[in-house]
C-alpha cells in the first residue's frame, strides 16, 4: 500500500512541476521584447513632454528689458511688488494726471500701453472700500479684509486711509488708494491685497495727507 501511494505521490509531484514549469517566462519569447519596447517608448515620449515644458522649443514669455521705478508720481513703493503685473518689454515710462475733485492718476506705461494704474481719490467719509470698488473696473469678485479696510481681486484693488490722514482742500473726505491691472493674463490676489496694503501705507506717508 505505502509503495502505490508513494508511486502515485511522485507521479503527481512531477506533473504538477512540469505544468508550472509552463508558466515559467522564456527570455526569448516576443512578449518580453515588445514589453522592453514599449517601455522604452515611453520613456522617450516622457523626455520629450519634459523638454517641450522647460522651454526647449523656443517659445516662452518674453523677457523684461526695463527696471521698475521705485518713485510713482511722488509716492516711494518697493518696485518688486510690482513684478507679478508688469509684462515683459523694452521700456516703461510713468505718466501722472490730475482729474477732477483732487484725484490723481498715476499711470504705468509699458512699450507704449498702460500696464498698471494707481490713483489717489478724495470720498465723503460715508463712503467704504466695498462702495468705492464699485466705480472702477478689475474688482471682479473682490474680497474685503476682516477691518473693511481694502477691497482686492486679482487684477484691482482699493485701500482706505486711516483718519489720521487730512487734507485742508477736502474735509469730511477720506483719501483711498486705488490699483487697476490692464496687463494681459496678469491676477493675483495675494500678491494684490500686498500691493494695496503698500501702496496705501505709502500714501498715508506722503504729502497726500497733512
Amino acid at each position: 500500500m505505502t509503495s502505490i501511494w508513494h508511486r502515485i505521490s511522485r507521479s503527481n509531484f512531477i506533473t504538477i512541476r512540469e505544468e508550472l514549469s509552463a508558466f515559467r517566462p522564456q527570455p526569448n519569447r516576443p512578449v518580453r521584447i515588445v514589453r522592453s519596447s514599449v517601455s522604452v517608448a515611453a520613456a522617450l515620449a516622457a523626455i520629450l513632454v519634459l523638454s517641450a515644458c522647460s522651454g526647449g522649443g523656443g517659445g516662452g514669455e518674453e523677457k523684461r528689458k526695463y527696471t521698475a521705478p521705485s518713485t510713482l508720481c511722488g509716492i516711494l513703493l518697493d518696485p518688486e511688488l510690482l513684478d507679478t503685473f508688469l509684462p515683459g518689454g523694452d521700456s516703461i515710462s510713468v505718466k501722472p494726471s490730475s482729474l477732477n475733485g483732487g484725484t490723481k492718476r498715476c499711470d504705468l506705461i509699458v512699450d507704449g500701453d498702460v500696464s498698471v494704474r494707481q490713483i489717489q481719490a478724495w470720498w465723503s467719509n460715508g463712503e467704504s472700500a466695498f462702495t468705492v470698488a464699485a466705480g472702477y473696473e478689475k474688482m471682479d469678485d473682490g474680497q474685503v479684509t476682516d477691518d473693511d479696510r481694502y477691497l482686492y481681486s486679482g487684477t484691482g484693488s482699493v485701500g482706505k486711509t486711516t483718519a489720521s490722514c487730512k487734507s485742508p482742500d477736502h474735509p469730511d473726505q477720506t483719501l483711498y488708494a486705488v490699483v487697476q491691472v490692464f496687463t494681459p493674463d496678469r491676477s493675483d490676489s495675494a500678491a494684490m491685497k500686498t500691493l494695496i496694503t503698500a501702496y496705501t501705507k505709502a500714501l498715508e506717508d506722503s504729502g497726500a495727507c497733512s
